[in-house]
């Protein structure tokens, strides 16, 4: 994968990234121009649209700014579809929607003219109200999701992903893909929760283990809300969890182990969320993070001709999360 890292790494510095300070700490974030897509196939997003709702009717406990305000919500979703436009994506996955009704007003109201078909499985967060949606180019052959449920560490409690879905599709070549969307439970730092995210992470390595073996190539993308620890994001984040070891080792053997696209960006550029801690309306450096990722099964991998981190807008005016892209050649 050396030509597609310096690949990354021209296409980066012309779109504008700040690499790190000579001290070796991170840059200050500033806003990129939108990406220029110079290389052609098909291309896979994850973007957390950051509570995408309607404004209207029961919308959960959690707060957000839009929430019980039709306007306001309306305007959320278009600014969210601005930056669904510049991915020029087939397939985009929407942590944080609402409900199918939801994601189609912003197919309707945003991207009439992008081909896009909304799906959306209901799940089962009632706190948040939240769930995963997906806007496709290509034909869903069938769709569900995972209510399974597992072990919490060695407990008797069980656990499973109330935010994922799985929608079978066809590569124009003839490739059986299977898209794997989820969104874990959120706070990757926190002990208390780490047990939890590790039995959702071997649900969902199970529902993989499932589509591989009925010979079909598998994208996992979306929220994880955990790091990597095989491949380091912008400052370094060491997980104390297990979760994207857990998924990736889906396939039968070593060989067969999913890969996390991170790897094939310059490390300066691997942030897609910003956790302000302090709620000071600023952008510290150290809290832009890699929690948002896209696994591709080895088949897949040895297709990509891209793999981008976009991060042409504001995160405290659109959404708190950055879209992650990879183009595979067709």
């Amino acid at each position: 994968m050396l030509r597609l890292l310096v690949l990354s790494a021209v296409l980066s510095a012309c779109a504008g990234s700040a690499p790190s300070s000579d001290s070796g700490a991170p840059a200050p974030f500033t806003v990129e121009p939108a990406p220029v897509w110079a290389a052609d196939g098909l291309r896979f997003a994850t973007f957390n649209g950051e509570f995408l709702f309607d404004g209207v009717g029961d919308e959960g406990e959690a707060t957000f700014d839009w929430k019980g305000d039709p306007a306001r919500a309306r305007a959320h979703r278009d600014a969210v579809g601005a930056v669904i436009r510049q991915l020029d994506a087939d397939v985009v996955l929407v942590p944080e929607t609402e409900n199918l009704t939801a994601l189609q007003m912003l197919v309707d109201e945003s991207l009439a003219d992008m081909g896009y078909t909304a799906v959306l499985v209901d799940g089962r967060d009632s706190f948040t109200g939240q769930d995963v949606g997906l806007l496709t180019r290509l034909p869903v052959e069938a769709s569900g999701r995972d209510d399974d449920r597992v072990a919490v560490g060695i407990s008797d409690q069980l656990y499973g992903v109330s935010k994922n879905l799985w929608a079978r599709l066809t590569l124009p070549d003839g490739t059986p893909v299977t898209v794997v969307g989820i969104h874990f439970l959120a706070q990757p730092d926190n002990v208390e929760r780490r047990d939890r995210r590790e039995a959702q992470a071997e649900v969902i390595r199970q529902r993989v283990e499932a589509e591989l073996a009925l010979g079909r190539q598998v994208v996992v993308l979306g929220d994880f809300n955990d790091f990597d620890d095989a491949v380091l994001d912008r400052r370094g984040s060491r997980p104390i969890t297990d979760v994207l070891a857990i998924v990736k080792r889906a396939g039968p053997g070593p060989d067969d182990d999913l890969v996390n696209v991170l790897g094939d960006v310059p490390q300066a550029d691997r942030f897609t969320a910003l956790y302000d801690r302090n709620r000071s309306g600023t952008i510290d450096p150290g809290e832009l993070s890699a929690i948002d990722h896209i696994l591709l099964s080895p088949a897949l991998y040895r297709r990509v001709v891209d793999v981008r981190y976009v991060h042409s807008h504001d995160p405290r005016e659109v959404s708190d999360h950055f879209p992650v892209v990879v183009t595979l050649a067709e």
